[in-house]
């Protein structure tokens, strides 16, 4: 599997284009705010002849979703997340960050702990991994080795949890519970900031006790 990073909008989402031999194609946390970065995006999905299949989201945080209304208007596809964070009020807002609006596009495919979501010959996992907002998700790929977390757990930093509905210790109990368990050698592909692996957090996140 071929994994495409980008950093989108004012807050530095990572956005990830995962796709593989087959040129099926998922993205995940679509953040592309500005013309500029919508067409970034467009034009490397065009460049590599890329089918586009899933649109998918960790959690439902305004920089998060940004992009989902270009790529639902462009490719037609709805964006899936879990059901829980549809509560969120106002949602889509950027609130009190920035003066950012966008047009939350609701899915008609919600996803559930457990479930596999499948393009081309890749396969993803989700996993529940609440505490940073009641449907946080991390979406795991045993093929490759990696899991994206979203904003659940960094390189040496975890998620905020002053946020609607955000919860320390149900966070703690995620990642240790259902992050921590993955194999050592896992990479770690956050929602911000730089890479790290499952094993260098098991021993040196400061935020999270382990075992």
């Amino acid at each position: 599997m071929t994994i495409k990073q980008f950093i989108f909008n004012p807050i530095q989402v990572n956005t990830y284009l995962l796709y593989d031999e087959t040129k099926e194609a998922a993205v995940i946390d679509c953040g592309a705010y500005s013309d500029r970065e919508k067409q970034v995006l467009a034009d490397y999905i065009k460049e590599k002849e890329l089918s586009l299949k899933h649109i998918l989201n960790t959690h439902l945080h305004f920089d998060h979703i940004l992009g989902n209304k270009f790529l639902f208007e462009t490719y037609g596809i709805k964006p899936r997340y879990a059901c829980q964070d549809e509560e969120m009020p106002g949602l889509g807002t950027g609130g009190m960050f920035l003066p950012i609006r966008t047009t939350h596009i609701y899915t008609d495919s919600y996803i559930n702990d457990g479930d596999e979501i499948s393009f081309g010959n890749t396969r993803l996992v989700a996993i529940a991994t609440p505490g940073h907002s009641p449907g946080s998700l991390s979406f795991y790929c045993r093929q490759s080795a990696c899991v994206f977390t979203g904003d659940a757990l960094f390189h040496h930093s975890i998620g905020r949890t002053d946020l609607w509905c955000g919860d320390l210790e149900e966070l703690l109990h995620s990642i240790k519970t259902r992050l921590f368990t993955l194999p050592d050698d896992t990479v770690i592909y956050p929602g911000h900031e730089e890479t790290s692996s499952i094993g260098e957090e098991k021993h040196g996140n400061p935020f999270v006790v382990y075992p």
